[in-house]
């Protein structure tokens, strides 16, 4: 329904801060538009002359294929359209609300600006969403077939975007010890081997964001603070790590099942979607749609409500971290439509100075789960050595 009122409605869009710029589906248009230029014979590290923007191509060289298959920027509407239902196919598959309120609290999450951004603009990372989607749906069971295809879907995914390499992680979560580091060791040998051949590209996957409205990162906030980038960049890690840490520690009696590893496929999206924000969030600025990885890590949310420790805050962080964005833009629409560029800049940059701590206390807490996950897989291993 979100998906429909905003597609009917553009007003709705506009006023939390989504601008279409005229067309839908943006970003699957860049994509056709380099797989274009590349059949031209244009560099795909150049401006293209194809695309609206001159953007040039961002990802491997393995989006070409697209055009191989006849597909052109012609097809536009086709495949972005594919991309979006491909992606809510996903979600409905590997996102199941266990109550009617907790439907009415994921819905809330769909409905936000950033998972609205995403599907927009038909960004690509509705596609590594799909994809990794296959993979953890192979993992419900473990047979020699569904863990090839698992490990497939995850070196597509990395071979299409480089980042979703960190969401072989999961495998580690396995309960099954003997599943456990023969899955980790062919994703380790297969991954291992799509990063080489992919690897002259990747330096195209790493490009300044300037901060914005519907952007997120560690670095933001020190940024905001008047650290230079060189300097933001090599502390917000050590930073997150430290408040990952403080987190840890001020757990007030945690329960065991907060620190084992994940043994249901819910905890699997969880340990997946958790990895790709905390490496996305640590390694630079990243446009708001990557937040569609947050819908796995919604229901771990959700069953921590009643928790005795700080991940009880994840349920009512996470649609913060998600709206705050859309609500100030919302407001300056509604109430202040005729704001300055100059006093929108200042109302927007007191805001990120509210609301970072939030976003930081959240991805902390994801941080933090991991943390605890691999202290427990350490002690298990020391342990049981495995045989």
């Amino acid at each position: 329904m979100a998906v429909l009122s905003q597609a009917a409605y553009p007003q709705i869009r506009h006023i939390f801060g989504l601008s279409d710029h005229g067309m839908w589906f943006l970003d699957s248009y860049a994509v056709l538009a380099s797989s274009d230029a590349d059949r031209a014979g244009v560099d795909p590290d150049a401006p293209n002359p194809y695309d609206v923007f001159h953007r040039s191509h961002k990802y491997s060289d393995w989006w070409f294929v697209l055009g191989h298959l006849g597909l052109t920027r012609a097809d536009n509407f086709l495949v972005g359209g594919i991309w979006v239902i491909g992606f809510l196919i996903a979600v409905f598959a590997t996102v199941t609300p266990r109550s009617i309120a907790e439907a009415a609290w994921l819905a809330l999450l769909v409905a936000s600006p950033p998972v609205m951004l995403g599907i927009l603009r038909a960004n690509n990372d509705l596609v590594i969403f799909s994809l990794l989607a296959v993979a953890l749906v192979a993992l419900r069971e473990l047979t020699v077939i569904r863990i090839g295809i698992a490990v497939a879907a995850l070196a597509l995914a990395t071979g299409l975007k480089f980042y979703p390499v960190v969401a072989a992680g999961a495998v580690l979560l396995i309960p099954e010890k003997r599943w456990r580091y023969r899955t980790a060791a062919l994703a380790t040998l297969i991954l291992l081997g799509v990063i080489a051949a992919v690897w002259p590209q990747i330096a195209r996957g790493t490009f300044h964001i300037e901060p914005q409205i519907h952007t997120f990162g560690s670095r933001i906030a020190l940024l905001d603070f008047g650290l230079n980038a060189k300097l933001a960049a090599w502390i917000s890690p050590l930073l997150f790590v430290l408040v990952s840490g403080l987190v840890v520690s001020v757990h007030r009696r945690p329960k065991v099942e907060d620190a084992s590893p994940p043994t249901t496929s819910t905890q699997m999206a969880m340990a997946m979607g958790a990895a790709l924000l905390v490496i996305c969030f640590i390694a630079g600025t990243n446009y708001a749609y990557r937040f569609i990885f947050a819908l796995w890590v919604a229901p771990w949310c959700w069953s921590h409500r009643s928790s005795r420790s700080l991940l009880r805050l994840g349920v009512w962080l996470l649609p913060v971290v998600l709206w705050q964005h859309g609500v100030l833009c919302a407001a300056t629409a509604l109430w202040f439509p005729d704001l300055s560029p100059e006093q929108y800049d200042g109302i927007f940059f007191s805001w990120r100075l509210a609301t970072e701590p939030l976003t930081w206390l959240w991805f902390a807490l994801l941080g933090s789960w991991w943390m605890k996950v691999g202290l427990t897989l350490l002690h298990e291993r020391r342990a049981n050595p495995p045989s």
